[in-house]
């Protein structure tokens, strides 16, 4: 049974991104397809690749539950965590005075932020979500903070000014749609 099994971490995965009340139904109709037609048919590495399809369509379903704004808070969260993962390199490549502050601090924000993607897609508690709200008034403090010394600073940064904003955003929005109970669907979309 083991030679005809998807790979465990996949399985693993999808079964973190499912409802308690779909894991077992869906997992064994995943693990069924995959057993049965794409494993004879395109063999291991691309029947992997196929399962890891069927996960990331359950990602994506997970993702864009919530309403607009647990929406928004997915996609506020992808940016901000790319934007602070660009400061973090830009950072470390350049070296101005005061640069290991500022790349720890885009270090902790894009934390932050792949803790919220996860909480949201993983389908974590109620009451473990409450948890991130901390790391949310640190990101409206950093953002804030941020804001108030561009502000003052004799030469003024588009680009600080627009990750300032956005972090403030993406904390307002954790504070917002974290911890609150979140509507799920009752259909199940096939894989």
């Amino acid at each position: 049974m083991n030679d005809y099994a998807p790979p465990r971490w996949a399985e693993f995965w999808l079964e973190r991104l499912l409802e308690a009340r779909d894991r077992e139904t869906v997992t064994g109709d995943v693990r069924e397809e995959y057993a049965e037609s794409m494993l004879p048919r395109f063999g291991r590495l691309r029947a992997s690749l196929w399962y890891l399809r069927q996960c990331l369509s359950f990602a994506r379903r997970c993702a864009l539950e919530g309403g607009p704004m647990g929406k928004l808070l997915i996609f506020n969260s992808i940016v901000t965590m790319l934007c602070s993962c660009w400061l973090a390199v830009m950072e470390l490549l350049l070296r101005h005075p005061g640069f290991a502050v500022r790349t720890a601090e885009a270090m902790a924000i894009a934390t932050i932020c792949l803790a919220t993607l996860l909480a949201r897609m993983l389908h974590v508690k109620e009451r473990s979500e409450r948890r991130l709200w901390p790391a949310a008034l640190v990101l409206i403090w950093i953002g804030g903070s941020s804001f108030i010394r561009n502000a003052r600073a004799a030469h003024f940064e588009g680009y600080v000014f627009v990750i300032s904003i956005v972090l403030v955003l993406q904390g307002l929005l954790m504070l917002g749609a974290l911890g609150h109970n979140r509507e799920r669907s009752q259909t199940f979309v096939g894989a």
